[in-house]
């Protein structure tokens, strides 16, 4: 079969690959579509040997294991990044969020198909294929909404626009926030525009406004942080007594996860800095009812789509294409 390989600085191979045989707890995927996460964006400027890569797909199972009993073939399904395994302490206990026994299948989802075990899969119901692909970014903005704690007439501030940050937006819209402000780019035209549909009330320019001085007089309530970690500073700056800070952007490396912090500052203004991690995935059941009940519209997300051979101009578009690109998808047949 086909399966792409990840290599920096952007660098894509086709390879052909065999597939080992399928266990019998497992399931093998045709793939039919796979979205690029900045993780992968990440890996794609600091990977020094090719690897595979992708992990927010969906597909169509082709055969079972002997034991398999949750799908059958057929079934059009989505695959979470990580799944709790329900037996260990925490997951008896109530906190699956904190499962020790996680299943992480392989992030190799740029390619025609994949074998997972079965407890990672989830049916997708009415979604189309590209739908799919993107509930795995979905989960991760609902962990970082929900360790945020948003309440009703909140000033949600947003750090970033990429489809994280964007699907965040509309989850405060839902939750009741009062007021959302995003700070983006000005070349993100694209990204400005979504930010406007899915809720937001004014979009502020980082490379053309001082945001320190354009909110140092304004009550923030929330923060959700999806930039980089070099941006957390500024964001406690801006922050009012009792803020609540969510954060989920990651660095390229050790150096930049790196930042300063002003602990008395934090302290005497009461302020909360929470990290979210959306593993193992946990809400595959409601993003999708979300989707389908029309709450949340993912389709305006989904601005590029790359059959597999193409997944380096795919990769060159999520590079070089600030203007236009939101969600970036690897497709293949019919979605």
């Amino acid at each position: 079969m086909q399966q792409a390989f990840l290599k920096a600085p952007f660098q894509v191979e086709i390879r052909e690959t065999q597939l080992r045989p399928l266990q019998a707890d497992e399931v093998l995927l045709d793939i039919k579509a796979c979205g690029v996460c900045g993780s992968d964006v990440n890996a794609a400027w600091t990977s020094k040997e090719f690897h595979p890569f992708g992990h927010e797909l969906s597909g169509v199972v082709e055969a079972v294991g002997a034991h398999v009993t949750q799908v059958s073939m057929g079934d059009r399904v989505a695959m979470e990044s990580s799944s709790y395994c329900g037996n260990c302490p925490a997951c008896r206990n109530g906190h699956p969020e904190l499962c020790s026994d996680k299943y992480v299948p392989p992030y190799e989802g740029f390619a025609e198909k994949i074998i997972v075990n079965a407890r990672a899969l989830v049916p997708i119901r009415s979604l189309s294929f590209a739908e799919a692909a993107v509930i795995e970014p979905f989960g991760v903005a609902m962990d970082l909404v929900e360790v945020a704690d948003i309440r009703l007439g909140d000033h949600v501030v947003v750090y970033g626009a990429g489809p994280i940050a964007l699907l965040a937006v509309r989850l405060a819209r839902l939750r009741g926030a009062g007021r959302i402000t995003v700070l983006a780019h000005a070349h993100s035209e694209k990204r400005i525009e979504l930010a406007y549909f899915y809720g937001a009330d004014q979009v502020l320019l980082t490379d053309q406004i001082s945001v320190r001085e354009t909110l140092k007089n304004v009550q923030v309530d929330r923060i959700l942080v999806t930039t980089p970690p070099s941006t957390i500073p500024e964001a406690v700056d801006i922050a009012s007594f009792g803020t609540v800070l969510s954060v989920i952007g990651i660095a390229k490396s050790a150096e930049e996860s790196k930042v300063a912090l002003d602990i008395n500052q934090m302290h005497f203004n009461r302020l909360q800095l929470r990290f979210s991690h959306a593993t193992p995935a946990l809400f595959f059941p409601l993003c999708i009812d979300l989707i389908e009940k029309g709450l949340v519209d993912v389709r305006p997300l989904i601005t590029h789509q790359y059959p597999l051979e193409e997944m380096q101009q795919a990769m060159d578009t999520v590079r070089n294409d600030k203007k236009t690109a939101g969600k970036v998808l690897m497709v293949r047949g019919i979605n």
